[in-house]
């Protein structure tokens, strides 16, 4: 599992002592859990910041989630931060952040059980060192989309259309509308909460993380174990060449390949968007798809 500099996992928690990081500097984080919840059960997730030389920030609940429940974000505002669905967002550089969990258990006495809980944080504008690898090659991940989806939310299940692609590759077929149904965010009303869809991934049986890569070299190494990569992309109109949507403020392609064509370099992506299965597949020029790609993915592990 990651604990890189900008991710931390917690595994084997004790839900009444809160997981701090310290040492670190960034002004955007993510929260991202990985539990199971029965019945009527859920948790609270919570979190707090500090800033250099201050106190801790008060506790702010971020999310109240769990498989059998209407589970929303609650996006609350402070002074010196937000939670904008699934980002705290900081107009100061954070220095440390602690996450806590709190379970509740239904009328019938059914426990939630937490296995693991960790964020991915990052300054904007820092440099970030990347990694070199000149892999090439192509993950066969079985394609979806969303536009076939007999559902007046069709253009606006990207996120659950990818990750129902990639469980499928690993080997569980869910259909497409039941993963929109299990990540949805009954707060904003969205299916693209990055941190509902790892949690999901993990209820139905595959641990789940939600990492910022590097860059492009990153990518390339969990592509070349074996491990398809769900990617967030926002575009202008002409930016994306051979998107089936001529701009997007927010969407998820699988990552499922790279390639080299005519002297250029292109990544294979499974895009949702298309308007059927079989024109999912899509090649984009690296130096295009970089620009769209804020290097945020979600990684998905075989259960």
């Amino acid at each position: 599992m990651i604990n890189s500099r900008t991710t931390a996992v917690f595994s084997g928690i004790d839900l009444d002592t809160p997981l701090r990081r310290e040492n670190v500097s960034f002004d955007h984080l993510v929260m991202f859990w990985n539990g199971e919840t029965h019945g009527k059960s859920y948790f609270n997730l919570k979190l707090r910041v500090r800033f250099a030389g201050e106190s801790w920030e008060p506790w702010v609940t971020w999310a109240k989630w769990g498989s059998g429940i209407a589970s929303k974000t609650t996006s609350p505002e402070r002074e010196k931060f937000k939670i904008v669905i699934d980002t705290l967002i900081s107009r100061e550089r954070c220095e440390a952040f602690e996450l806590a969990v709190e379970g509740v258990s239904d009328s019938e006495g059914n426990k939630p059980i937490m296995h693991f809980i960790g964020a991915t944080f990052w300054a904007d504008g820092e440099n970030v060192p990347s990694i070199n690898s000149e892999w090439t090659g192509e993950i066969e991940v079985p394609p979806r989309s969303q536009m076939t989806q007999l559902s007046p939310d069709r253009r606006v299940i990207c996120s659950p259309t990818c990750l129902g692609m990639v469980m499928d590759f690993f080997g569980k077929d869910i259909p497409t509308l039941e993963v929109a149904e299990g990540v949805y965010d009954h707060g904003p009303g969205i299916y693209g909460n990055w941190s509902f869809n790892i949690a999901y991934a993990c209820s139905v049986g595959f641990p789940a993380v939600l990492h910022k890569l590097n860059g492009i070299g990153e990518a390339r190494e969990w592509l070349a174990a074996g491990t398809p990569l769900i990617a967030s992309i926002a575009y202008k109109e002409g930016e994306l060449k051979g998107a089936p949507q001529k701009k997007s403020n927010g969407h998820l392609v699988v990552i499922t390949g790279f390639m080299e064509k005519e002297g250029k370099e292109f990544v294979i992506t499974n895009d949702p968007a298309a308007p059927d299965e079989k024109t999912v597949r899509r090649l984009y020029h690296r130096e295009e798809f970089e620009k769209a790609w804020n290097r945020i993915v979600y990684i998905i592990f075989p259960h």
